[in-house]
């Protein structure tokens, strides 16, 4: 393996390209925008091994059908956007069950068990990424709901994590976190975890692959590509064509579109997520998961970072004042109280989801030198760089990492291959909603 071109430069495609780097693999990476302006910009940074969990769970899908007609809900589908995707409601609604949800428990703890061990060698290699070893308090307002998601961590013990044996009564969680309110009832902490400043990391990441000769060519969107039998021989971009030896598709929320253009169609829908900063009262001592509003908090210095929602609305950077507003309403009754946000701060981002919440890292069935990293969920900081070490193995040896076998893109059967190979992907990938 000599030419590696990974497509996408969020925290994916640069993952993957520091790991192949690494190996000896020479690599360009195109992106349309600029590396990290998508998902990988705005988020929690969490590093979360242990909480780690597909987004389909038991009770979502009755969530899910209120939440149409209150656009201020945690979890919103445009009415619009439902029959075109009926097809992966359908795979999510099934996934909406206890053996899924456990089993999906299991397969991302595998994979992400080395995630913090894995960005701690990158920070030794001359990344300064900086991990704050921060516990998650899971906060909620309602025992049944605490109890509820702790029972929900019980697989993940099997892999050596640390699940609490109980929930936290009111005078221990407020004494153990006062920032928070007395409309908190109970709680508790999960360990390991940590966070990291994303865009932080994103840039490090960018100057290190530099370093190593690694060539990011932003600004350049992928077009169309050559085929000679079962193997792309170079892309069409719009900066120009790119000669390859191998692809790695690390498109993030256009891994659906772009796709297409391989002959796929893979199941992605674009979760679309929010946050904004404001500079608290008093700053939180853990990173916070809010349980009820389903709201996370993550202290950057002065600033808190308050992410939550998802919005499927389809691809696209629009933001809706009522989703920040429902995120403001649901943290401002459990946290202390803040300044006023940031208008500058506030953004969007889409996240990559599969309708079974797992990541599809594989390679493709019929076009044998084309990798697929990505469907990350919110996930992407935890699974990225454990992902992109499995995938640099896998394409190194050919040899299929076990961790990995629960991933494959083949296992969404009928919507897994197209027959003719598709010319032209979706417009909407040139709609990157990055900065």
């Amino acid at each position: 393996m000599n030419r590696v071109v990974v497509v996408g430069g969020g925290i994916s495609g640069l993952c993957v390209a520091y790991f192949l780097r690494k190996a000896g693999v020479v690599v360009q990476v195109l992106e349309t925008r600029r590396a990290g302006s998508g998902a990988s910009w705005g988020n929690a940074g969490w590093v979360t091994p242990a909480q780690a969990g597909p987004l389909p769970e038991p009770g979502l899908l009755g969530y899910g059908v209120r939440s149409l007609v209150h656009r201020e809900s945690a979890l919103y589908f445009q009415p619009r956007q439902l029959v075109g995707m009926l097809p992966w409601l359908v795979r999510f609604a099934r996934r909406c069950n206890e053996t899924d949800h456990r089993m999906g428990r299991i397969v991302l703890g595998a994979l992400s068990e080395r995630s913090v061990a894995l960005l701690e060698g990158m920070a030794a290699d001359g990344i300064p990424i900086e991990l704050q070893r921060l516990p998650l308090l899971v906060a909620a307002t309602d025992a049944q709901h605490a109890q509820t998601f702790l029972a929900r961590l019980e697989p993940v013990a099997r892999l050596g994590f640390k699940i609490p044996d109980r929930l936290l009564g009111q005078e221990e969680v407020l004494a153990l976190e006062p920032a928070l309110t007395d409309a908190v009832s109970t709680g508790f902490v999960i360990e390991p975890h940590c966070i990291v400043n994303p865009q932080a990391v994103i840039s490090a990441l960018r100057d290190r692959l530099a370093e190593l000769g690694v060539e990011i060519l932003e600004g350049s969107e992928l077009q169309d590509i050559d085929l000679e039998g079962a193997r792309v021989t170079a892309l069409h971009t719009s900066a120009g064509r790119y000669r390859c030896e191998f692809v790695v598709l690390a498109a993030g929320a256009w891994l659906e579109p772009l796709g297409r253009l391989f002959g796929m169609r893979l199941p992605v829908q674009a979760g679309k997520g929010y946050s904004f900063e404001v500079r608290p009262r008093r700053m939180p001592r853990h990173a916070l998961l809010l349980l009820e509003p389903h709201v996370g908090c993550s202290p950057f210095g002065e600033r808190l970072r308050i992410a939550g929602t998802m919005e499927f609305s389809g691809i696209n950077a629009r933001i809706d004042r009522r989703r920040i507003e429902s995120i403001i309403r649901g943290a401002g009754q459990m946290l202390d109280a803040w300044s006023e946000l940031d208008p500058d701060s506030v953004w969007c981002g889409l996240r990559p989801i599969a309708p079974d919440g797992l990541p599809i890292i594989d390679r493709h069935p019929r076009l044998a030198n084309v990798f697929f990293a990505g469907a990350y969920s919110m996930l992407g900081m935890t699974l990225a760089a454990p992902a992109a070490q499995a995938l640099t193995s896998f394409m190194l040896t050919s040899e299929r990492p076990a961790v990995l076998s629960p991933f494959r893109a083949t296992r969404f059967r009928a919507l897994a291959t197209l027959g003719p190979f598709k010319r032209d992907p979706r417009r909407e990938w040139s709609r990157h909603p990055g900065r």
